[in-house]
């Protein structure tokens, strides 16, 4: 079954006796939507009273005492291979690109980490009475302007892109004159052109395999009716350094929404969009009096619910105060992070642009998006 057609069933109205339903969300974005939450923090916090609470719904039976002894022992044998008792749903599953299979944690990068997809799914399990499936769609490093770039955008200029390209081949041709062992090739026209939208029209294939191949990927799953419930973004980090984004955001975002509402036949279909809290509270939205391309991206994200034919059906949720002040007291604190590497991994492994790697935060997002989405689909 073809995706467009796959979509249109789902829409139909649905007789008792017709096949049992599957709600299907795709998550896209960048390398924060591929999940950066670390699974260390949460093996310590699972052993402290303070926080064990926050990760009763993703291990094994809710067993605080079982999952910290099991990965202390872990340890003991082999300090390189711990072990974690991760729960899974039997009623969300999940495909993020090679990987598929019941949600649990472990559909990150790398895969030993989690991204918002984890609470997320679990709200909306907590929700359904249908099964959930997944579809995420995330790759490090791409913009909207570019990579994502949907095909109702628009190209910029023929001028536009032959000054980039020109540019571009102009630095490429002091390298090779520096580096003849070395050369790199010019960039044609042709590829210049090709490389916009090029990971918009991946995800779209991904979905498409996924919904035509479900039965198979998913045996759970079979003979289940594919019912496009929502899209959810979370991306703008690279956005901020493309001279075609910044403050073209905004209507990229828009007209993202709008293709793949046509592309999946499903004109109202919920939009929910993160809006991005790098930084948290040390987020400067203004700069020498002007705004910072940062906050021209996140005004975008904030506008789309505003703009004509979203409203109601697009929601831009919050991130930065989910900014974890723990995490953040220890990088920007006296010696850094690396001053107490064991007190570190309580509570983060990474930099500030993907969160701090912080389970904390990527849990509170995918728990605020999913709510979000639930609550968009309550008012249709």
């Amino acid at each position: 079954m073809s995706l467009l057609l796959a979509a249109a069933l789902s829409l139909a109205p649905q007789a008792a006796s017709e096949a049992p339903r599957v709600r299907v969300v795709v998550l896209a974005g960048q390398s924060n939507m591929e999940g950066k939450g670390f699974p260390e923090p949460v093996a310590w916090q699972v052993g402290q009273e303070e926080y064990r609470d926050r990760w009763t719904r993703i291990i094994e039976d809710g067993d605080h005492a079982a999952f910290t002894a099991a990965h202390a022992a872990s340890l003991e044998a082999d300090p390189r291979r711990p072990a974690y008792r991760w729960g899974q749903r039997d009623d969300v599953f999940i495909r993020f690109l090679g990987k598929r299979g019941p949600l649990r944690v472990g559909y990150g990068v790398p895969d030993k980490c989690f991204g918002p997809e984890l609470f997320l799914g679990h709200e909306l399990g907590d929700h359904f009475d249908e099964p959930v499936l997944l579809i995420k769609a995330a790759w490090g490093g791409k913009t909207l302007a570019i990579d994502f770039r949907p095909p109702s955008a628009g190209l910029p200029s023929d001028e536009a892109l032959a000054a980039r390209r020109n540019q571009h081949n102009a630095g490429v041709e002091r390298h090779n004159e520096k580096n003849p062992d070395r050369p790199r090739p010019l960039l044609e026209e042709a590829d210049q052109r090709a490389a916009f939208g090029h990971f918009y029209r991946l995800m779209m294939e991904d979905v498409a395999d996924t919904l035509d191949h479900l039965d198979e990927r998913f045996p759970a799953l079979a003979g289940h009716q594919p019912v496009m419930t929502g899209f959810v973004w979370f991306q703008g980090w690279n956005d901020q350094f493309e001279e075609w984004g910044q403050q073209d955001y905004g209507r990229l975002l828009a007209c993202l929404g709008r293709d793949v509402r046509t592309a999946w036949s499903a004109p109202d279909l919920p939009v929910v969009v993160g809006v991005v809290g790098f930084d948290g509270p040390r987020n400067q939205p203004m700069k020498n009096g002007e705004k910072t391309a940062r906050t021209w991206i996140q005004e975008g994200q904030r506008a789309l619910p505003s703009v004509a034919g979203f409203e109601g059906s697009a929601a831009a949720v919050e991130t930065a105060p989910f900014w974890d002040a723990e995490a953040d007291a220890i990088f920007f604190g006296p010696g850094g992070w690396s001053a107490d590497v064991e007190r570190w991994q309580r509570f983060g492994n990474d930099r500030p642009y993907h969160y701090l790697g912080s389970p904390w935060f990527f849990a509170q997002t995918g728990e605020a998006l999913g709510q979000a989405l639930v609550r968009l689909g309550e008012a249709r």
